[in-house]
This record gives C-alpha cells, sequence and structure tokens, in this order.
C-alpha cells in the first residue's frame, strides 16, 4: 500500500508545481516586461526541436516581446521553448497610437486569429487595437490604425528576397516580424488566444 500512495503524493506534487510554474505565464497581472531578465531565470529548451515539444502537448501560454532586445519568447509555465530576433516597424520607440504611425503596439494583448495565406508567408494577428487604444486615438480624432501581425517575410519572391537581406533591421509598418522557418514554427506552437506581452523601449 505505501508503495502505492508515494508515487500519488509524488504526483501530486508535480502537478501542483506545474499548475504554480504555469499559472504566472497565464497571469495577466505579472509582467516580463518589468524586469526583462526574468526571462533568462526561466528553464531554457530552446535548443531541442518544435518536434518534440509537440509530441509532448506543450502549449504555448504566453509570448514575450523585447524591443530592447529586440528578440521573441515562447513561455510555457517555467520553461523558455523558443526564442528568436525579430524586427518591428519602422519607428519603433512609443506605443503605436495612430494608423499610419509605423508603430509596434505595447502592453498586454492576444492572438485573435491566424491566417495561413497571409501576405507575409504566415501570420498571428495580435488584437491590437484595445478599447484604451481606440478611445485615445478618437480623442485625437485619429484612427487607431490596426492589422499588427506576428508574420514572416513577404510571401512575393522580389520582396522577400529585399526583406531577407534587410532583417533583422526594422522594417515592417508596425508588425513583428521573424524569417519564414522561425514563423512555421511559432504558427505551428501558438494557439488563439495565447497572452502577447510586449515590452516598451529603453529611453
Amino acid at each position: 500500500m505505501k508503495n502505492i500512495i508515494l508515487p500519488l503524493i509524488a504526483l501530486s506534487l508535480i502537478s501542483a508545481q506545474s499548475f504554480a510554474a504555469s499559472s504566472k505565464a497565464l497571469d495577466k497581472k505579472f509582467k516580463y516586461c518589468d524586469d526583462i531578465t526574468q526571462v533568462d531565470k526561466l528553464l531554457d529548451r530552446t535548443t531541442q526541436d518544435v518536434a518534440r515539444f509537440k509530441d509532448e502537448g506543450v502549449k504555448i501560454e504566453r509570448i514575450v516581446v523585447s524591443k530592447d532586445r529586440k528578440e521573441l519568447y515562447l513561455i510555457s509555465g517555467d520553461v523558455l521553448v523558443k526564442a528568436y530576433t525579430v524586427a518591428f516597424g519602422l519607428n519603433p520607440e512609443g506605443h503605436k497610437q495612430f494608423e499610419g504611425d509605423r508603430k509596434t503596439p505595447e502592453g498586454i494583448y492576444h492572438i485573435d486569429y491566424k491566417n495561413p495565406k497571409s501576405e507575409y508567408t504566415k501570420s498571428l494577428h495580435i488584437s491590437y487595437p484595445n478599447k484604451q487604444d481606440v478611445e485615445y486615438a478618437k480623442s485625437q480624432g485619429k484612427s487607431p490604425g490596426g492589422d499588427i501581425m506576428i508574420h514572416g517575410l513577404p510571401t512575393q519572391q522580389r520582396k522577400q528576397d529585399a526583406m531577407s537581406l534587410w532583417h533583422p533591421r526594422n522594417w515592417t509598418q508596425g508588425c513583428v516580424a521573424v524569417k519564414n522557418e522561425e514563423i512555421e514554427e511559432i504558427y505551428s506552437l501558438v494557439k488563439e488566444n495565447t497572452l502577447v506581452e510586449i515590452c516598451a523601449m529603453s529611453k
């Protein structure tokens, strides 16, 4: 009987620890942006193959994007699953406020839909603008803009070749861009409604 109970207790402890770890990434009040070095303290599995994560059923709970580091992180509980170098809008400093300002939003959003036939290979749409974004732009008599995505390089070969040389220098209209092989990985791992946290650029 003791041999049965002890494994059950151990399993319960592991489940509790896993839940505690995952709750931080799912908690909208918790901000990696408050101290981006918190990402560095996560269990690093970035060298492992994406197929392994799929086999394990790993759920990406938060995407963290650092403007300072120009990096995007896929996080599951207390695990850093993958990290990518990114490009932002041509005017990266500051939060996106208006259509055409070429800024990338900052703050907490989520992936509200995925597009497998995007003009930029594949894309994950970020839920900008939120209510506050809309209200502020309206108060200024302007449109907040939209169509902010995490995406790859253009599907048109001529543009793709040009952007592959330009990347990772900032070249988008406000989106977060990665290479095509990287958007394939991100697209396969990230589900709709995943939290997206974009950190402001330090001044």
